[in-house]
């Protein structure tokens, strides 16, 4: 597996790797304000925070999304022909994926247990949202996104995507992922299945996590309980983050169709130099047939 390279801080320049491993696991489900938990942990002083929608952005390695999806959800089906489920990661291959940074958000969630397991020494935040608003949100930003009607156009790209032989590992990755975690063969029941996974996240967090170690958080509770829980000054004069994930996770999937888009046009620009070539060769072998009829 191949490390995540560096983030950057929100100004830009590059800081440096934490010591020791992950300290922090912010475990609220996504659509629950994880890029506001993200920003918040920057503040306190914790610079170097992974977060989903920066993963795309910024260019980071997601290698590690198919294969983490099929190591850790035994009810996911595989849809390749001879393709084989993955071992659970080791603490060394986490290690390798999140070792830069001192605290997960957002898509970690989806692997909670795995990671509270490989990191049992480290804080867990968990996030709550009200239920009915959350399973409105996921249903909105992410299912109809990663799952969309199949308009024409929709199934246009489609098979040029097919035709192209296009992968597409990380749009892939992120709905194996979804699919596993809340127990679902295809987008239906993956919407059917919404509540009752939320209640379960909740609960198998809870219980895997001594009380010490864990933080009930609800949207709106602003800095004190955070910052009691970690030990950490209230920032003085700073109102708590309110990141909109909506346009956040948004702007993540418009690069995902945008790189989706430029590999098609190569593929598009490379069939038509194939067709001219094969085109010019017929007119000029047909051409010199007809000369030498002619002769």
């Amino acid at each position: 597996m191949s490390k995540d390279p560096a983030p950057v801080s929100a100004s830009g320049p590059e800081v440096p790797p934490p010591d020791g491993p992950l300290r922090i696991l912010s475990l609220g489900l996504p659509r629950t304000g994880s890029s506001s938990m993200a920003e918040a942990l920057r503040i306190l002083g914790f610079r170097r925070v992974h977060h989903g929608t920066e993963m795309i952005l910024e260019g980071w390695d997601v290698t590690w999304v198919s294969r983490a999806a099929k190591a850790h959800f035994p009810s996911l089906s595989l849809s390749e022909p001879g393709e084989h489920r993955c071992r659970p990661f080791t603490r060394e291959e986490w290690d390798e994926i999140f070792g830069g940074f001192d605290a997960v958000t957002d898509y970690a969630c989806m692997l909670a247990l795995p990671l509270i397991a490989a990191y049992p020494e480290a804080k867990v935040i968990l996030v709550h949202r009200d239920i009915g608003d959350w399973e409105r949100s996921v249903n909105e930003v992410i299912i109809d996104r990663f799952w969309p009607r199949r308009t024409p156009s929709e199934v246009l790209v489609r098979c040029l995507v097919w035709l192209a032989g296009a992968k597409e590992p990380l749009a892939n990755g992120i709905r194996q992922t979804f699919l596993g975690r809340f127990d679902a063969a295809g987008p239906d029941e993956l919407r059917a299945n919404l509540r009752k996974v939320y209640v379960q996240h909740m609960r198998e967090v809870q219980e895997a996590v001594s009380p010490e170690q864990l933080l009930h958080y609800r949207l709106g509770d602003g800095w004190e309980p955070l910052c009691e829980f970690l030990g950490k000054e209230v920032p003085e004069g700073v109102p708590f983050p309110r990141r909109n994930d909506a346009k956040a996770f948004g702007a993540m999937y418009d690069q995902i169709q945008r790189e989706k888009i430029k590999g098609l046009v190569w593929v598009l620009v490379w069939y038509g130099v194939l067709l001219a070539i094969l085109a010019g060769v017929t007119f000029q072998h047909r051409r010199l047939a007809a000369l030498w009829h002619i002769c």
